[in-house]
């Protein structure tokens, strides 16, 4: 199978969009079906009916009344899912009020439901904007309606790849529809699932190379055009940015020869010609990606490797770790001297004026105690700590929810140990909750202890009732919020 030699190859971006115009075309409902998916109640009889509950649940969403808004959310949809022709809240906000339905209930028949309930009101809704059937401001042309309908569709695979765990084949075939209607324009919520279901699909087998490498190369190129041109998010995509690398490592070196992985580190290089060490380690890429070890730039790369790693001798080694003891703590933890390791990350922290490495360095001393020196409390409270100094983090709740769970079975009799259980569940949803990033793998370890919840029959011979709030005892000492497992 052929290797691709690098992006700069490939035609540009407005090329693809052609290509994708014809291999990924979008579905669009009948004509005749578009008129009743997008009627509104401008013409109807019972349009002060309508309008009425358009009104009501409106306002019931703002002050989260939520049965009050999916009554007369009903009646307003199901009537004129367009509303006046003006707005798409009726889809928007049915997919708000169903993403809270799916919050009320752990019936998995019900939730698979209101997932297509939701999909159903995305496609919906891009329907309209592709037949022009919602109206936009300061839309002069279809372009701008064929950019809604992919804001829309980049929103609805986030959906599907964050929350509803879709195959990625359904997100690839939408991610290229979102890419299809967007070009330049895609948000950056869209990107990480278009190149995790890319990722997937490829590793499969079921994508051949060509289709995979243009694909990647768009999604590059969207990306890198946001970070350059896009000022009013361009956070947002930058901070994307180590998800996209992450699926990309998983298939990049099985797509690409070794002139495109040249091109991508040998600038790098060039930069910093006098960093040995980054010469060392562009040097094992390399050759760990195909390259010659006597091609002219693997040679430069292995001679400033070789000077660098003559240069570097005991009595340096020891300066540089009193000058930065988080190596030391590093070593030591590897040689098994645990509380050595501790200690020296301490004296990291003491010396650290980015808060962001303080919290990290917080998080691995907690990560020692809690896992090798068994001093529960001790980790959980630097854990705890590594979580102020660096916000939206998960990992600290997860190590934390580790711990409960690991401990669980020491923590008094069944009835305490299910306890636990659910103060485990807690830190996992707070790791999701705050954390995209480690999301998925909090919510899996979650689920694996659904089954761990209390019994109600213990409940109720406790005078426990579900959404009762009580203490868990032994070190955890936390108080829960009852939740019993469905028999």
């Amino acid at each position: 199978m052929d290797k691709f030699m690098n992006l700069a190859n490939f035609p540009v971006s407005r090329n693809i969009l052609v290509v994708l115009s014809l291999i990924f075309t979008f579905n669009t409902a009948p004509l005749s079906n578009v008129d009743a998916q997008c009627e509104t109640w401008l013409e109807l009889s019972n349009r002060d009916d309508i309008t009425g509950s358009h009104s009501i649940y409106r306002q019931a969403l703002r002050s989260n009344d939520m049965d009050i808004a999916i009554e007369h959310w009903r009646i307003a949809y199901e009537n004129a899912p367009a509303a006046d022709g003006q707005r798409d809240f009726h889809y928007t906000d049915g997919i708000t009020i169903y993403k809270y339905k799916i919050e009320q209930t752990e019936d998995e028949a019900l939730i698979k439901e209101y997932r297509e309930k939701i999909i159903q009101l995305y496609e919906e809704a891009v329907h309209c904007y592709l037949h022009e059937k919602i109206a936009l401001r300061n839309c002069t042309d279809s372009e701008c309606y064929r950019k809604r309908a992919g804001v829309l569709l980049g929103r609805m695979t986030y959906d599907m790849f964050y929350e509803f765990k879709s195959p990625p084949s359904k997100i690839y075939e939408v991610s290229n529809r979102v890419f299809h209607l967007s070009g330049m324009d895609v948000e950056y919520i869209a990107l990480v699932p278009a190149i995790a279901s890319l990722s997937s699909l490829y590793r499969a087998g079921r994508i051949p190379d060509s289709e995979a490498a243009e694909f990647h190369q768009l999604i590059e190129e969207v990306h890198q055009y946001n970070v350059e041109h896009n000022d009013r998010y361009r956070e947002q995509y930058e901070a994307v940015r180590s998800s996209i690398r992450h699926y990309v490592n998983q298939f990049e070196s099985d797509l690409y020869d070794c002139e495109y992985f040249k091109e991508r580190f040998i600038p790098e290089f060039e930069a910093r010609s006098h960093d040995g060490e980054l010469a060392r380690t562009l040097y094992s890429r390399l050759l760990n990606r195909g390259c010659d070890e006597n091609d002219p730039d693997l040679v430069e790369l292995r001679l400033r490797s070789k000077a660098f790693v003559d240069s570097v001798n005991v009595a340096m080694k020891d300066d540089l770790e009193r000058r930065n003891p988080a190596l030391a703590a590093r070593r030591m933890f590897e040689e098994g001297d645990f509380n050595g390791a501790v200690k020296h990350y301490k004296k990291a922290i003491d010396i650290e004026e980015d808060d962001e490495r303080k919290g990290e360095f917080y998080f691995r001393i907690a990560s020692i105690q809690g896992r090798q020196l068994n001093e529960y409390s001790r980790a959980r409270r630097n854990a705890l700590k590594a979580a102020e100094f660096k916000s939206n983090w998960g990992a600290p709740y997860i190590l934390i929810g580790d711990l409960y769970a690991a401990t669980s079975r020491s923590c008094g009799d069944d009835w305490d140990q299910r306890l636990a259980v659910l103060a485990a569940i807690d830190k996992y949803r707070m790791a999701a909750r705050i954390d995209s990033e480690v999301a998925d793998d909090a919510r899996n370890r979650a689920s694996r202890y659904i089954s761990s919840k209390p019994d109600p029959q213990e409940g109720h011979m406790r005078s426990v009732s579900q959404g009762d709030r009580v203490k868990v005892g032994c070190w955890i000492n936390e108080t829960v919020t009852v939740r019993f497992k469905e028999n």
